[in-house]
């Protein structure tokens, strides 16, 4: 019968389980993108920017004019509107907006100087006399502007209607639906995109798109990739474990502390984040591989038999690896804190019972003969160190920041071909989405006309609307004419041709006062306005090929992530590069002030490894996990520097040494399968930082 220490860290274990489930931890893991972006005002921006209905649109495109391609159409929207999840665009007039364009229509719109000019008001009206009388249809008059003084903007489109109904020129007819507000959660995004994506399957002439299913693809493909890699990390490692350990009573109790330790980081965590990114999960498991060493190096020294020894080397060990995260922990990225926190509480947590519950609980020293280990050949350290020292020059010359957060996520080209379809075919113009802030609407309307008249072609909806000082600068040009006149001529000779009395009574009245606009008499007016910390925000549409002309003005921010937080994260590769230094000067620090010795050998521990990781940057471009592995490959490679030098040389310490290698490259390596590239570039940089530890374990001289 089991000793009842034998249960301790299976109550713990159930105990961090119910915790979790208590307080469901696990509804902070996210799979989105936001996750792993910088908190800050722009973070806030892009989440406020998803509660436009601009970004809650469906577009649906059926190939081809025919009759067939119309009546499929038909059913589709059919069906579609059937879900009760969305409402066809039938681009009905607005008419608070249709009366408001018609009040202010002069003072909107530029005068036309040449048919000023060249005034002659009988010969327009005979113009338009005989157009009325010889007209198959009916003739609209503009009775506001019957002379055509004002010029009248076209809107160039690349789509029309045929049969009745909006198409795209020699494509295929088109649709576009409004999703309802109150879907506003990934259940209700995957609710929808799954009653859609059933009714176009193995259809390849129909094309359904909306920029919500990113989140729900991409979601999609990250559980699948991430569910992958933690099934074959653990496989991997618990086969290595048997192998290695060969004690059942040893193998269970690590892998509930290792189980334990990712329990008790994520249920703190919950505390501490909104949402964390899922990509924590997968480090969680490989960072239980470095904290399987300290019970490696207890197990193989039998500290584990006669009751707790304080082992100095494993501690310190422990210590430079936590002491790193928590320097670098201080860079202002969610991602990294996020990183550094869930490792700090993890190995902790293992470190306290591998150095002090396992001796409680006792477990026999089984000598095993899984792997010799043996120095090959013995390369100087100062050798080592010289082609280190190359080799970063080297890499340094070459190095180049990739600044795109996007390029950590997933990359879904499907949805990226169909965005680039629907985008190419029903504007003029590619362009990029930007929010637009001022602290007053009437600010908010004056920076959209502002944009307007840098870019002419840009889509800016509050630019047709007038601000105080432009309605104010138009009414004292307008005055400057004598449109009274102009409208007496206009009704006298009009009369005399004919037309009806009152026929212009309402043409060319200019005494208009600016409206009070306030936030529900715009949206009553269809323009999306939204409240953000005492401040209003609004969107516009820049054509990419004119950027630049807006990319100084401080009151747009640009929508697109890469733009968006470049500053951010160029900013947080100086502070990693700070931190990173500091982390250094802490390890070299610990080792300083612990072991006099064997300098030479702790430098190339952190030269060589560090060296081999940069030189990734002479064939691709370094991101900020890159970085940041490449400061916590060090803090993992001093440990074993450590165990090399200070340990008394026998069997035991290179076994420990050879386990704790095998299980952190499998850990770590399992991560280059990832098709994530956040994860590809932590296990990247973890594969070649271990085998340039491992490289350093066989040929390094040692003494």
């Amino acid at each position: 019968m089991f000793k009842s220490r034998n249960y301790i860290n299976l109550s713990i274990l159930l105990l961090l389980i119910f915790c979790v489930f208590y307080f469901n931890s696990f509804k902070i893991i996210s799979t989105n993108i936001e996750a792993i972006l910088p908190n800050g005002e722009k973070k806030e921006l892009l989440k406020k920017f998803n509660e436009f209905q601009i970004g809650k649109k469906l577009f649906l495109y059926v190939d081809g004019l025919d009759i067939n391609s119309l009546k499929k159409i038909k059913e589709l929207e059919k069906t579609l509107i059937e879900t009760n999840s969305l409402t066809l665009d039938t681009f009905q007039v607005n008419q608070d907006l249709q009366k408001y364009k018609t009040d202010f229509i002069f003072f909107t719109s530029k005068i036309n100087e040449n048919e000023l000019n060249n005034l002659d008001i009988k010969s327009k009206l005979e113009n338009l006399k005989q157009k009325l009388l010889n007209s198959e249809f009916l003739y609209n008059i503009d009775k506001n502007d019957p002379l055509n003084l004002f010029i009248k903007e076209e809107t160039k489109q690349n789509f029309f209607l045929k049969n009745g109904h909006l198409a795209i020129k020699d494509k295929g007819f088109v649709s576009i639906f409004s999703i309802n507000k109150d879907i506003n959660s990934i259940d209700k995004y995957e609710e929808i995109y799954n009653k859609i994506s059933n009714l176009v399957q193995n259809e390849e002439n129909i094309f359904i798109f909306s920029s919500l299913f990113y989140f729900v693809e991409n979601s999609q493909i990250i559980k699948s990739d991430v569910n992958k890699i933690i099934v074959l990390s653990s496989v991997l490692l618990i086969l290595l474990y048997i192998i290695i350990l060969r004690n059942i009573k040893l193998l269970f109790n690590s892998l509930i502390t290792l189980g334990s330790s990712i329990l008790i980081a994520i249920f703190i965590l919950s505390f501490v984040f909104d949402e964390i990114s899922i990509f924590i999960l997968v480090f969680g498991i490989s960072v239980s591989t470095v904290a399987i060493d300290y019970m490696f190096h207890h197990y193989v020294h039998k500290e584990y038999e006669n009751g707790i020894k304080f082992n100095k080397d494993v501690f310190l060990g422990m210590l430079t690896t936590v002491g790193s995260f928590f320097i670098i922990s201080f860079i202002n990225f969610d991602l990294i804190k996020q990183l550094c926190y869930f490792t700090i509480i993890s190995l902790l947590f293992s470190y306290l019972q591998f150095a002090f519950l396992y001796p409680i609980i006792g477990f026999k020293y089984r000598q095993i003969e899984f792997f010799t280990f043996k120095e090959l050949s013995k390369i100087p350290n100062l050798t080592i160190i010289f082609i280190s020292i190359l080799l970063i020059i080297l890499s340094m010359y070459k190095f180049n920041f990739d600044s795109n957060l996007k390029n950590l996520d997933v990359e879904n080209k499907k949805l990226d071909d169909l965005f680039s379809f629907f985008t190419t075919n029903l504007s003029s113009n590619q362009s990029t989405a930007f929010l637009i802030k001022a602290n007053s609407i009437d600010e908010l309307i004056q920076n959209s006309r502002k944009i307007k008249n840098l870019v002419e072609n840009s889509y800016a909806p509050l630019s047709n609307l007038l601000d105080e000082k432009e309605f104010l600068e138009k009414k004292n040009s307008l005055q400057k004419i004598d449109f009274s006149k102009i409208k007496s001529d206009l009704q006298n000779e009009a009369k005399d041709l004919g037309f009806k009395e009152d026929f212009f009574k309402n043409s060319y009245n200019l005494e208009q006062n600016l409206p009070n606009y306030s936030l529900q008499y715009l949206q009553n007016m269809g323009f999306e306005i939204l409240e953000f910390q005492n401040s209003y925000i609004s969107y516009i549409n820049i054509p990419n090929s004119s950027i630049d002309l807006v990319k100084d003005l401080d009151f747009i921010e640009n929508l697109s992530i890469k733009y968006m937080f470049e500053d951010n994260l160029l900013k947080i590769k100086d502070s990693l590069f700070l931190y990173g230094s500091l982390t250094i000067l802490f390890i070299f620090g610990v080792i300083l002030l612990t072991y006099k010795k064997n300098t030479l050998i702790y430098l190339a521990f952190i030269l060589f490894p560090f060296a081999c990781v940069l030189s990734i940057s002479l064939f691709i471009n370094f991101n900020i996990l890159h970085i940041f592995m490449l400061f916590i490959i060090l803090s993992i490679s001093i440990d074993y520097g450590i165990y090399i030098s200070s340990y008394k040389k026998d069997i035991n310490t290179n076994k420990a040494i050879v386990y704790s290698i095998l299980t952190t490259f499998a850990g770590f390596g399992v991560l280059i399968f990832s098709n994530i590239n956040a994860l590809f570039s932590i296990g990247i940089t973890a594969t070649i930082g271990v085998i340039a530890i491992l490289f350093l374990l066989i040929f390094l001289k040692r003494f």
